[in-house]
């Protein structure tokens, strides 16, 4: 340690945003937040230590002088046509030491971060003393994991101080004049703005009113709203106005789908031609973005638009075109034009923004959430749009599994040394996994029919050598990854395969940090294969925990029922708010049929084919037109797709298959545009890309017909649920199974009715649907529905319906 460590700063976690004083017109800015600001725009290597510090462990009286050390606080205050104060903490007696905590080895652009904080702090102490000499740098950090420092000191001259903050200026204060103009203008606009619609529909005032309130007081809504209720102007509405009035400092639009991150950017350009002045992006995926390769991915020297430094030219370039909403056209214009990476312009833009347009992933997912906003948190307000989708999102992110076999196929790979140190903590990581998870299944082995030996057992709790066993191959694998980082002449190859492995055993490592009661441990073998996962039972913890980073949030679906079920798994709490708003469709829109005397249980499938063949038939001969079918899996979707066609082969017909291109996609959806008049049947999968988010308006389908419950499918995992699930409030099945079932019914029939104009058929075909379990799921706009248990009873309603829908028409006109 250093002799100077009584005078010193501890860098605390946090920090003031960058914010514009309207009443002192004053710019505040905390150090952090100046130097962070600044790294958009200048240099990445400045200020960034390129020597690679000793580790040593602290003496107790060394750590006895961490923890009593004293600051005091300072400003600088920069004047101008608007003055710029920045704030900070630090000490005199010629020292500055900034003590940081890190989570292994640190990595470069933490370096970058706190050694430019230093600096900072040196040229403010500097300025407000009377020293003739700049104070040392003392940059100190403590792993966290083995209490190891490391420690590195230097004495910028003074020269270098002023070159470092003139550079880091020029980049401020490109930043504060959005900032500005974002509290004189924008938020004034929004606070100001009206309904965009000449009338508010049935059922949008209510949601209108319940979001603003859960917003502006920093609550949780949980809604569900029936398509054609405006869900996505009924939630922006508020939220804006909640923004304008400064009840939190931005809305992320978080949204697994593109075509409702669509929708929301059309919304917030609307709101822009009634008179809103607003700031949006939606965010792409760095895969989406990149036309290099994503070469940054195995090295960033690799890519030449890492290294440029024209972010702040690039942003206010974005900024000066005034657009409501910068999507990936206008970002990958203006990277090209400054050579720079548009992933990276793209989020820096975000920073001056009211609203961010971006997948879900960007918040709930532990590995790809952006950074920069959601490891500290904000007064952000979290609008979850197809919420229902959630659940199921987050249970993949936070479950991890390993086997055996992806261990000993890394070894036989050839990329890394045989003598390397990885090689070596992979090899006993292998060992050790093997020797301690066999004993757990040696009573539960069966010989299946191929004469394999298989087996399972479910865990409470990892066995505790698990999470040794895991951090060490961990650890590991980052120390190497570190070296051939910093190796320029590590092949490219080698450095993407010990990359992949190191995020795949870390994000392992990670979920056994995160494992409680809300988690099982399973332990699979297959053979010689022995494999561990890590499942998440209950998403409601880790959900919750990522809108702790928020301020409020509203999650809101055409199908967000029941809404208990959706309230426990996503994140609610005591005080969370609820609401169902009723459809705002007439129900003699809708006919809705159900033929409860089939059958489609797996092991009955085969037998009853031919009678869902003769309902289809039934629904279809009402009236000509395009009709989509959907079934719980592709093998019985493809099942259904060759009876059919064998029976009616005069009939156009498609089918869904896994693994379609984007070409083949458009294609399926594309015929289905067409004006032929004849008919044409789809054949899709229930929870699959036809079954959400799919807007076939008027005549583009006029039926649907449900076939199954769409269940998942019975498995360790999922027994698993049920049992957590029926402990804690008795409904272990409708939790595992029964709901997450009938959503994927209510989402694929959902394709029928989409506006006012509509009118259409559903038919759902399952003996399943008679009982009470099920029945009381059904939504609102079903009320008119049958039972009906033959194929001509079924033809006689439906020719009813379309006859009453047509003298409808004629006395319209």
């Amino acid at each position: 340690m250093r002799r100077a460590l009584h005078n010193t700063v501890c860098r605390q976690e946090g920090g003031e945003d960058l914010r514009y004083d309207k009443e002192k017109n004053t710019v505040h800015i905390s150090v952090r937040e100046f130097v962070s600001t600044a790294r958009r725009g200048i240099s990445p290597t400045l200020p960034c230590d390129d020597e690679e510090p000793s580790f040593k462990k602290p003496s107790k009286a060394e750590a006895e002088l961490l923890r009593g050390m004293t600051s005091r606080e300072i400003s600088l205050t920069v004047d101008g046509e608007i003055p710029l104060c920045i704030h900070g903490t630090a000490v005199g007696d010629g020292c500055v030491t900034l003590v940081c905590s890190t989570d292994g080895t640190p990595r470069r652009e933490d370096k970058a971060q706190v050694r430019g904080e230093g600096f900072l702090l040196c040229y403010m102490l500097y300025k407000s003393s009377s020293e003739k000499y700049p104070p040392t740098l003392s940059v100190i950090y403590i792993n966290e994991r083995d209490g190891s420092t490391v420690s590195v000191e230097e004495r910028p001259s003074a020269r270098k101080l002023e070159d470092f903050f003139g550079r880091c200026l020029i980049s401020v204060k490109l930043y504060a004049r959005p900032q500005v103009d974002r509290v004189t203008e924008r938020l004034p606009s929004m606070a100001g703005m009206r309904f965009p619609y000449e009338h508010i529909r049935e059922g949008q005032r209510e949601f209108i009113r319940t979001a603003y309130k859960a917003l502006a007081r920093g609550g949780r809504l949980y809604a569900s709203a029936p398509t054609g209720t405006g869900k996505t102007v009924s939630v922006l509405y508020p939220a804006l106005k909640a923004l304008g009035d400064e009840r939190y400092d931005k809305v992320f639009y978080l949204t697994p789908k593109t075509t409702t991150a669509k929708a929301a950017k059309e919304c917030i350009e609307l709101f822009a031609t009634k008179g809103a002045v607003i700031r949006a992006i939606t965010l792409s995926s760095k895969e989406r973005c990149c036309e290099r390769g994503l070469l940054c991915r195995d090295d960033r020297r690799l890519c030449e638009g890492s290294k440029c430094n024209k972010l702040p030219d690039a942003v206010l370039t974005l900024y000066d075109k005034g657009l409501a909403v910068i999507g990936g056209n206008e970002i990958g214009e203006v990277a090209r034009k400054f050579g720079i990476c548009p992933y990276e312009l793209q989020l820096a833009y975000s920073e001056l923004c009211d609203v961010v347009i971006c997948d879900i992933n960007y918040l709930f997912d532990p590995k790809v959430y952006i950074r920069r906003y959601f490891t500290e948190g904000g007064r952000f307000a979290f609008l979850v749009d197809e919420a229902h989708n959630l659940p199921d999102r987050a249970r993949e992110m936070y479950s991890a599994e390993l086997s055996t076999s992806e261990l000993r196929d890394a070894l036989l790979d050839g990329r890394i040394g045989e003598h390397s140190a990885l090689f070596l903590e992979i090899a006993e990581g292998r060992d050790a996994l093997d020797e301690l998870l066999r004993p757990y299944l040696r009573e539960e082995l069966r010989e299946r029919h191929d004469g394999v030996l298989a087996g399972a057992v479910d865990l409470s709790e990892p066995p505790a050598k698990l999470y040794e066993i895991v951090e060490r191959m961990t650890l590991g694998a980052e120390v190497a990854l570190h070296k051939l980082s910093a190796d320029k002449n590590a092949e490219r190859g080698t450095l993407s395969f010990v990359k992949d492995l190191y995020y795949k055993l870390k994000k392992v490592n990670d979920t056994l940090q995160l494992f409680d009661d809300h988690f099982k441990c399973f332990i699979f073998q297959e053979g010689d294969t022995l494999r561990f996962k890590l499942f998440c039972l209950d998403t409601g913890g880790v959900i919750a925990d990522k809108l702790d980073k928020g301020y409020s949030a509203v999650f809101f679906s055409a199908t967000l029922e029941p809404i208990n079920y959706f309230k426990t798994l996503l994140g609610a709490d005591g005080t969370s708010d609820e609401l169902a708003v009723g459809s705002p469709f007439d129900p003699s829109q809708l006919s809705v049929s159900i033929v409860d005397n089939i059958s489609t249980r797996h092991s009955e499938r085969e037998r009853t084919l031919g009678a869902i063949c003769r309902t289809i038939a039934a629904t279809m001969s009402a009236r000509r037109g395009n009709y989509m079918i959907f079934s719980p899996s592709f093998e019985y979707c493809e099942a259904l797709y060759n009876a059919f066609r064998a029976k009616y082969p005069r009939i156009h017909a498609l089918c869904q298959t896994r693994g379609m291109t984007d070409a083949e996609r458009r294609a399926f959806l594309d015929a289905f545009e067409s004006d032929d008049k004849n008919y044409l049947v789809g054949f899709c999968v229930m929870g699959g890309i036809y079954s959400e988010g799919v807007d076939l308006v008027g005549d583009r389908l006029i039926g649907a017909v449900v076939v199954g419950i769409g269940m998942p499918s019975l498995s360790y995992e999922r027994e698993a649920m049920s049992a957590y699930f029926e402990d804690r409030y008795e409904q272990g099945k409708q939790y595992a199974y029964i709901y997450p079932g009938m959503n994927r019914v209510f989402q694929a029939a959902g394709r029928v009715i989409r506006r006012e104009e509509d009118r259409g058929v559903i038919v759902l075909v399952d003996d399943r649907f008679a009982d009470p379990i099920y029945k009381k799921s059904i939504p609102s706009l079903w009320k008119g529905m049958r039972y009906i248990d033959d194929a001509k009873a079924l033809k006689e309603r439906i020719e009813g319906f379309w006859r009453r829908v047509d003298e409808e028409k004629k006395s319209k006109c």
